[in-house]
């Protein structure tokens, strides 16, 4: 599929803007490389780079798709631990004198300042999209940091964006733990083949992959007090994902594959319909997922 992972966002304000008008909010926060000692550099790039001024945001089927770009200047642990140390020695040397820890910190700086010009940029692209009538954000990250920064841009871009990750009424790893032992999921669910559980109060863990969940051993984990934080699931039988406690979305993978369907030809139509599949199959399996948690509302006890 076109992603990998799924971070799901509730959008508790409609966006109003048309795929024009979010276009021209992004170029706000167009992605600028690195230069001189500015560490790092977040921001947006068009999603179709197939293309000479391409949009920075696609519209396809009322879902839009945006693509952001994050570059750190790496400074490799040794060089900078080499030249603090050369610097210290200097220091030592001329005032003989034992240099302390604060002007290390201070030391470090100046290196850091000195080094980070030389530094390799390594970057990394994080898609996205936006569905407004059904108010979603997705990203595809399993990381909160990279699926905070990605909202930030986007909130500055906008100047307000107001969403919260799914409310939901049951807790995800309660609700996990009891299809395991019960064996019994809701309408087109059914087990994977792997899952994380934890005991709570001692911090064990047990991870299966490639592994029969339907057997005494996971049984008896549970039984012993362990809970089910992350589950593989098939929902109508050719669609596989891992859902973690907290409903984020990871391998997500369609049996049916899409590569038969690629046109190597045209990579922006392959690109749309990547994209078609991946919101069509998120938009009918997160509101089946979110009803198999109690539905969207005010927590309570599974």
């Amino acid at each position: 599929m076109l992603f990998k992972n799924a971070s799901v966002y509730r959008l508790t304000s409609p966006l109003t803007h048309s795929a024009e008008e979010l276009i021209a909010c992004l170029e706000n926060q167009a992605f600028v490389p690195c230069s001189g000692i500015r560490p790092s550099s977040f921001g947006w790039i068009p999603p179709i780079p197939y293309t000479e001024d391409a949009p920075l945001a696609h519209e396809v089927a009322g879902s839009i798709l945006l693509c952001a770009r994050r570059e750190d200047k790496v400074i490799p642990p040794s060089a900078l631990r080499e030249a603090i140390a050369e610097q210290v020695a200097r220091l030592e040397s001329l005032e003989g004198r034992k240099v302390r820890n604060r002007e290390k910190l201070n030391i470090k700086d100046d290196a850091m300042a000195e080094l980070l010009p030389r530094a390799l940029p390594r970057s990394k692209q994080i898609m996205g999209y936006i569905t407004p009538a059904d108010n979603l954000l997705v990203i595809d990250t399993p990381n909160a940091a990279e699926a905070e920064l990605f909202i930030n841009c986007l909130r500055d871009s906008l100047g307000t964006l107001n969403l919260v990750p799914p409310q939901v009424r049951y807790k995800p790893s309660d609700i996990f733990s009891r299809w395991l032992m019960t064996r019994k999921l809701p309408d087109h669910f059914g087990l994977g083949d792997s899952c994380d559980l934890i005991d709570i109060e001692t911090g064990s863990t047990v991870s299966c992959r490639k592994q029969d969940l339907d057997t005494a051993e996971i049984r008896n984990h549970l039984e012993a007090g362990k809970l089910c934080t992350k589950l593989g699931l098939r929902w109508h039988g050719d669609f596989r994902v891992t859902v973690d406690k907290e409903l984020i979305l990871r391998q997500l993978k369609t049996e049916s594959s899409d590569d038969e369907a690629n046109d190597e030809d045209n990579p922006i139509a392959r690109l749309d319909a990547e994209f078609v599949n991946l919101s069509l199959e998120l938009g009918r399996f997160l509101p089946a997922l979110f009803a198999a948690m109690g539905g969207e509302g005010q927590s309570a006890d599974a």
